[in-house]
């Protein structure tokens, strides 16, 4: 149960800032796992750095000033009409953050909350074309197997899925057997058995519950069923066959594309399509890109040209990976800029002013 700090916080946070003010309850009550949130008392000074993808500093509640390459600038909570984040430098630089109210501050990771952003994106698409897809989707959000993988083929995974039901106390997979399926218990529970080095019989190593997955050891390695898994009540079962997973883990849907390549492309007739917020386009693009945010792409397609080639970007990938599939169902050419504008080693504009050079160390990448 979260404390009310912690409620009130998360409602400050979805009521006044992109893009937690776009995010569902059921990604925002995941914000709290992938953020750093800290308080700060008045007079307290601290150093924050981001990673290299330029972390998000939002100021929840309070008056910070950020000093950093000897400038200083003011941030205050949801009371400052600007009500936008500052920009972490990249590690190892770093920013020092000076308290002058007592205030409460959420690091985020970019990287991270871009990859939230995608999957909530996803779910909405399945919401409004297939019910059971969706409770599917949400069914296996904390699935590590389902995480590990692009969005768009979780998406065409659940649509390949049968249903099946077994009954409590029935041996679902057995260990030596060949692998043919993957499963995700839609309901009901089920025990793990495995043997280890020297234990002359089985032993219960794992208890597996609703949206758990099990099975897919066997179908990447190539090797014999190396566990048995009981249903300890009756179980509804998501299946995926041997073939259409391995179909899916070796030939992605998205094409996507290396920078070097994607600007040589840009030089041939590709144009550029950035689907972040108009906020992340106003700091930070690269010149030429059309802005057209996901949450916007599907019901302002209208507005792009079928017969032009694009090349879809947004800061590390997840939102492109999306956007280039609902575009290619749609009929369009379009591929994803790999590692999006956060490993894009070229120029790139802010609103307003000039392109600025890559700097040296990605300058050095694109070589």
């Amino acid at each position: 149960m979260k404390s009310i700090k912690l409620q009130r916080v998360l409602d400050n946070l979805s009521t006044h800032y992109l893009p937690f003010t776009l995010l569902s309850n059921e990604r925002l009550s995941e914000v709290v796992n992938i953020v750093r949130f800290m308080e700060l008392r008045e007079g307290e000074i601290i150093q924050l750095r981001g990673s290299e993808a330029n972390d998000y500093l939002y100021v929840v509640e309070g008056h910070l000033e950020v000093i950093q390459r000897g400038s200083i600038r003011s941030f205050a909570g949801p009371e400052d009409t600007r009500n936008r984040p500052f920009i972490l430098p990249s590690a190892p630089a770093t920013a020092t953050i000076v308290a002058r109210q007592d205030s409460i501050i959420c690091h985020a990771d970019r990287a991270m909350l871009d990859n939230l952003i995608a999957w909530d994106e996803m779910v909405h698409l399945s919401e409004e074309s297939d019910t059971e897809l969706h409770d599917r989707l949400e069914l296996v959000r904390n699935s590590l197997v389902f995480r590990r993988l692009p969005l768009e083929v979780v998406e065409a995974a659940f649509k390949s899925m049968g249903v099946k039901n077994v009954e409590a106390g029935e041996d679902i997979i057995r260990m030596g057997e060949d692998g043919d399926a993957f499963y995700i218990i839609s309901q009901g529970s089920a025990e793990t058995y495995q043997l280890g080095l020297y234990d002359d019989e089985p032993t219960k190593v794992a208890d597996l519950a609703e949206g758990d997955a099990f099975g897919c050891e066997a179908l990447i390695s190539g090797n014999k069923r190396c566990e048995t898994v009981r249903a300890t009540s009756d179980c509804t079962l998501l299946v995926l066959n041997q073939k259409t997973f391995e179909d899916l883990i070796k030939n992605p849907l998205i094409k996507t594309v290396h920078p070097n390549i994607a600007r040589t492309m840009t030089e041939t007739g590709y144009r550029l399509l950035d689907v972040r917020y108009a906020e992340e386009f106003d700091d930070h693009h690269i010149p030429g890109a059309i802005l057209m945010p996901l949450y916007e792409l599907r019901n302002r397609m209208d507005e792009l040209d079928r017969n032009q080639r694009y090349i879809v970007y947004c800061h590390a990938g997840g939102r492109a990976a999306v956007a280039t599939l609902l575009l290619s169902q749609n009929q369009f050419d379009v591929v994803s800029l790999e590692g999006g504008i956060c490993d894009w080693p070229f120029e790139t504009a802010a609103v307003g002013e000039t392109a600025e050079e890559p700097n040296e160390q990605q300058a050095v990448n694109a070589n």
